[in-house]
């Protein structure tokens, strides 16, 4: 093993008033942006030149995440129990992969609005024998509440979701409808990520055809701020870093369907508007 291979994190934590503990499998990091986990091989890197032109392959999975993203989210999550995940924009599956060999959960399902074949991540669930656990529905845009409620109805029922990644569109209104939407299903302590949050504050992407002109999803980060101020007991947390930030539930009961954090968060008693 390489002197520069490092294991990041092994991390017991306590289910059912601590008289048990479960295991998340070690991240080894061969190099900067290589690492593997039981067994399965990751490249990660945010490089547009390399993401657009690596694929998946048979040896190993794309991750379009840095090693400081993937350590900070699992960090996050080291104090609560992770039996059921959301991912949200996949790209080439190397997120659930990742996903699924860290946590190894009861159920993961996966929601991408491409369609494209993603045989890597077909091959890996069938070797694994994981068909039961990983769920991946393709064609299906996180702005499209209906379908996606309806999925999520289907695949969890009651049960609470512990983690949500959330790395489809960036934008605001379509990811404020999905967080809206999956939010409230959350356990208390449950985690909703947002990354690549602070691309508004990057020349390249903020004068790119994609996002030109739109709101910054940087307003959805500060009306989490000001909502775990406001009603901590909804968020209980907010952790933010340049990539991505966490946002921690908290114990209040609310109802999907029903939610809208922009009604949360207030300033003087005012909504807060879309300042960024």
């Amino acid at each position: 093993m390489s002197k520069f291979t490092e294991v990041v994190s092994t991390v017991l934590r306590s289910v059912s008033g601590g008289s048990q503990q479960k295991k998340i499998q070690p991240i080894a990091w061969s190099e900067r942006n290589r690492c593997t986990v039981d067994g399965v091989n990751f490249f990660a890197t945010v490089d547009i030149a390399e993401y657009h032109e690596i694929t998946s392959n048979d040896n190993e999975f794309l991750l379009v995440k840095t090693r400081e993203m993937i350590e900070a989210e699992l960090d996050c999550t080291s104090k609560i129990d992770v039996n059921n995940i959301v991912d949200i924009g996949v790209w080439q599956g190397g997120s659930v992969a990742l996903l699924d060999r860290v946590f190894q959960p009861d159920k993961l399902v996966a929601v991408e609005y491409s369609t494209r074949e993603l045989p890597h991540l077909d091959a890996y669930i069938e070797r694994h024998s994981r068909q039961d656990n990983v769920r991946l529905y393709k064609g299906i845009s996180q702005a499209d509440i209906n379908r996606f409620g309806e999925l999520l109805d289907a695949e969890f029922g009651d049960e609470k979701i512990d983690l949500v990644i959330d790395d489809a569109s960036h934008q605001y209104l379509e990811t404020l409808l999905s967080f809206n939407l999956v939010f409230p299903r959350m356990s208390e302590g449950g985690v909703f990520v947002l990354e690549d949050w602070q691309w508004s504050t990057m020349e390249e992407h903020y004068n790119s055809n994609y996002f030109e002109g739109k709101k910054a999803l940087a307003n959805l980060v500060l009306q989490c701020v000001m909502s775990c101020a406001c009603r901590p007991d909804i968020v209980r947390e907010v952790i933010v870093k340049n990539h991505s930030a966490m946002v921690v539930r908290g114990e209040a009961e609310l109802k999907s369907g029903a939610f809208d954090i922009t009604e949360i968060a207030r300033n003087r008693g005012e909504i807060i508007p879309l300042v960024l």
